[in-house]
Order: structure tokens, then C-alpha cells, then sequence
């Protein structure tokens, strides 16, 4: 009979553990998840791969060739909002495991930003028109092929030509 006892008091001191560690947090304690206004989720850090500085061809006669020199910033969607309220160091560290996961991407991300910009003229690069319009070609040309992540903006950190 006292067996039977403190296996009652075991089984109690259990139940009230997994009660007060388990589901009062997960569900009577439990939060709603954040709303946030359109202005915060406008004003949110994104996903953001920053790309060294290269100098490209730009389209031009042979016996008076034009450069660009150009480094851009990528910045993708983050349609499940993974980089809500990050900033500093972890936004850092966040865009860095980024980096690394966009890696085996980088080939073909070089190759359609080095053939937009290399159809283009020094005249159609050289006004904020042109440059926007090499921004939103840049987007859709860089959409079409990547497939698991999609560029939402694209910033030009420098851009000189020559």
C-alpha cells in the first residue's frame, strides 16, 4: 500500500511538472504572433546579397571602348518575414548565411548581370533613367533564373563609366 502511494505522488509531481513546463507556456500563456503596419514591414531589413566591384564591357565601337565599374547590392523578398526586427550584428550575420546559401547561384548571377549591362550603351547607362531601367531589366532578367529566392530591388553601390 505505501508503494502504491508514492507511486501516486511520482506520477503527480510528473503531471505537475509537464503542466507548468509544457502547457501553460505553449498554451494557456501562449502569444498571438505580432501584427505589424504596412510602414514596418516597408521599412524591414531584407535578405541582401552584396556583390564585390567588377568592371564590365559596356556595348560600344571597338576603336573606342566603354567601361563600367559597378558593385551591386541584391536585395530578395522575405516572404515569410525571417528578417523582421533584425539589425546590427545580426543582420549581418543573418545576411552573411545568406551569402553563403546563395553561393552556387553566383555563377549565373554574373552571367546575366555581365550580359544586361554588356548590351548596353555608355549613352543608355548615363542618365537616372537609364540606370532605373537597367535596374528593374537587371530584376526580371535575375527572377527568371533564380528559382527558389526573387530579387526585390537592385541597388548600384558605385556605378562609373568610362
Amino acid at each position: 500500500m505505501k508503494v502504491d502511494v508514492k507511486i501516486l505522488a511520482v506520477v503527480g509531481v510528473v503531471l505537475a511538472a509537464a503542466f507548468w513546463f509544457y502547457i501553460k507556456p505553449n498554451y494557456l500563456e501562449a502569444q498571438a504572433p505580432p501584427v505589424y503596419t504596412e510602414e514596418e514591414l516597408a521599412a524591414a531589413p531584407r535578405p541582401t546579397l552584396v556583390l564585390e566591384e567588377r568592371v564590365l564591357n559596356l556595348r560600344s565601337d571597338p576603336t573606342a571602348p566603354h567601361y563600367v565599374k559597378v558593385a551591386i547590392a541584391l536585395e530578395f523578398e522575405d516572404p515569410e518575414r525571417k528578417w523582421m526586427g533584425l539589425s546590427g550584428e545580426t543582420l549581418a550575420k543573418k545576411n552573411e548565411e545568406f551569402a553563403l546559401e546563395l553561393e552556387p547561384e553566383l555563377h549565373r548571377i554574373w552571367d546575366v548581370i555581365t550580359s544586361v549591362i554588356g548590351e548596353k550603351s555608355i549613352e543608355e547607362v548615363s542618365t537616372e533613367e537609364g540606370r532605373e531601367a537597367l535596374k528593374e531589366e537587371l530584376k526580371t532578367e535575375l527572377n527568371e533564373v533564380l528559382h527558389d529566392h526573387k530579387v526585390e530591388h537592385v541597388y548600384f553601390a558605385t556605378f562609373l563609366t568610362q
